[in-house]
């Protein structure tokens, strides 16, 4: 899909922003060309709110924060969105708090069932 709109136009009609990050913003270990600048002056406007996500559940939020960074964007922890927490989260609501939860996956997913109050094991 071409994207028809400027960076301008894209912050003054829309809040915030999903930004699917492998592909889209990063293929590997390397910045798309031109997302970087882009997405710095979005942030830089502060008109629209930038979330990264991502269906990477072996990563943790922090971990694909720092890459970011070092792509030279200004990201956060707390800007990212895993599928680990997502998942997490989602089962919080359909679980007590406090269940036993049986994690196949990484450390990063077990921190993230964890941190929703759920006692995860492997």
């Amino acid at each position: 899909m071409r994207l028809e709109k400027n960076c301008e136009s894209l912050a003054a009609d829309y809040d915030a922003a999903l930004l699917d990050l492998d592909g889209v913003v990063y293929i590997g270990p390397d910045a798309v060309p031109g997302v970087v600048p882009a997405l710095n002056d979005i942030d830089r406007s502060g008109r629209m709110r930038l979330t990264y996500v991502t269906n990477n559940a072996s990563r943790s939020s922090q971990s694909i924060a720092q890459h970011l960074c070092e792509l030279g964007l200004r990201v956060l922890a707390a800007d990212v969105v895993t599928s680990a927490q997502a998942g997490a989260a989602l089962l919080g609501t359909v679980v007590p708090r406090g269940s036993r939860v049986f994690v196949l996956g990484s450390r990063d997913l077990m921190r993230e069932v964890d941190a929703v109050g759920l006692v995860a094991s492997q």
